[in-house]
């Protein structure tokens, strides 16, 4: 539809009334038959190409609804699965929540000296429990294969354990905010044997609830084997 057929239109329109009284043109414009006759005259081609327009957006839009209306289903059954999962959510957010304050209640009042100490504490354990394991494995009570893959295990985790502690110590010593003061931090213990070419400065005896003496293990007769020699 162009601007030029709609002038054309109203100029035709205008020709045709031009000649009319004004008695005329009010029986007109009070009569609608006679003005849809009078439109009917003209050569009304942009009205014509309004209602093909419109007839083809009901056409899509009635497509458009129908195909909504069959994706129905999908879209209720997506709704309550988001909602579920939701719900879901909601109660695993509250789970971590309250694990997290538990954890919170439990470690809040932990200090440093205390971390330290239960690390000392752990690394003498874990040590203990593999010096166990050489002495069943020097009774033949276990075999190599087992012994070797138990007692890297627990030796590395024990390591793991000591090097912690260690930093810890360093840190506290520094004197950090907040923290208490390093005098009352019970003494790190390092047997130096674990790390080949380290000094550690001696540790002086403290009365503590775990050992602190060096961290010995037994060794099978003729001394070392040789698969001990890359990890210690």
């Amino acid at each position: 539809m162009s601007l030029a057929v709609i002038q054309s239109d109203c100029k035709r329109a205008i020709s045709l009334i031009s000649h009319l009284s004004n008695d005329e043109l009010d029986e007109i414009m009070n009569n609608e038959e006679k003005l849809e006759n009078l439109l009917k005259d003209l050569n009304q081609n942009y009205i014509k190409e309004i209602e093909a327009e419109k007839e083809t957006l009901l056409a899509s839009n009635n497509s458009l609804a129908e195909y909504n209306l069959g994706k129905e289903p999908l879209l209720t059954e997506n709704r309550e699965k988001i909602h579920q999962l939701s719900q879901e959510g909601a109660e695993l957010s509250k789970s971590v929540k309250d694990k997290l304050q538990t954890v919170q209640d439990k470690n809040g009042d932990m200090s440093l000296e205390t971390a330290l100490a239960l690390l000392q504490t752990a690394a003498s354990e874990i040590e203990e429990e593999s010096e166990k394991l050489a002495q069943k494995f020097l009774n033949n009570e276990t075999d190599l294969e087992e012994y070797l893959d138990t007692f890297m295990i627990k030796r590395k985790l024990m390591h793991l354990r000591l090097v912690k502690a260690e930093k810890l110590a360093k840190i506290l010593s520094r004197g950090l905010p907040n923290s208490q003061n390093y005098m009352n931090v019970p003494p790190t213990t390092i047997n130096s044997s674990f790390f080949p070419g380290t000094v550690f400065p001696p540790v002086p005896p403290a009365s503590v609830p775990y050992p602190t003496g060096p961290l010995n293990m037994p060794l099978p007769p003729g001394g070392v084997p040789r698969y001990f020699q890359n990890h210690f």
